[in-house]
């Protein structure tokens, strides 16, 4: 039985838990579907978001949460880490992105990409600027840790790498924005060293940016 995972192709939040699968070739089949249907609300998410996964015979919501469940219980890629040390900084990097990074990223890019393209509203530039300045500091502190190891947690590709890909990959393409990316140096080599793999290539292949 496929893995059924609910969602909209543009969503970041379900290209992360799509990536997951993908890296530990893990069959699935995209449902999209309205996130505020009652049958929805009911058997999926009561909190009325995407993605939902129905694994087999049991259905789990919040993308990062289902990142974990796959990296725990399919076999392959270890995106968690080895030793206690590894697995620590592995989620230190999940909560840096949740709570840091997501936040100005998502602000940034409702105001100057999903705003005016999906809603034709004009950017609020003060808050695009307000957030900009708040991700350049962000970025400033990845720079530092790239510059000590190939990747967030350590020199082992991890869930810590993994949930920023779609973000990232949508700030990059899509704000406008993409130097505060390409011009820090370790940052921006992170970045195409990421979104280079051949799980992401699929999305993007698979489902092409608008």
């Amino acid at each position: 039985m496929a893995i059924k995972i609910h969602g909209r192709p543009l969503s970041p939040f379900m290209r992360v838990a799509l990536l997951a699968m993908n890296e530990m070739n893990v069959q699935s089949e995209l449902i999209v579907d309205d996130q505020h249907n009652p049958e929805y609300l009911a058997t999926l998410n009561p909190f009325g978001k995407h993605p939902a996964v129905e694994f087999d015979g049991f259905n789990l919501y919040e993308s990062r949460a289902i990142v974990r469940y796959i990296a725990t219980n399919y076999e392959g890629l270890n995106l968690l880490g080895s030793t206690p040390q590894e697995k620590a900084m592995v989620d230190q990097w999940v909560e840096v992105e949740g709570h840091s990074f997501e936040p100005p990223v998502l602000k940034i890019l409702v105001e100057l990409f999903f705003g005016p393209k999906f809603l034709q509203k004009v950017p609020d530039v003060a808050v695009a600027e307000e957030n900009i300045t708040k991700l350049e500091k962000v970025l400033d502190i990845y720079d530092a840790q790239l510059a000590k190891s190939k990747y967030l947690a350590g020199d082992f590709y991890s869930m810590g790498d993994l949930v920023h890909i779609p973000m990232l990959h949508r700030f990059v393409t899509s704000s406008g924005k993409e130097s505060l990316v390409t011009s820090r140096k370790h940052v921006n080599a992170w970045y195409e060293n990421i979104t280079s793999r051949p799980a992401w290539k699929k999305i993007v292949e698979q489902y092409p940016d608008l």
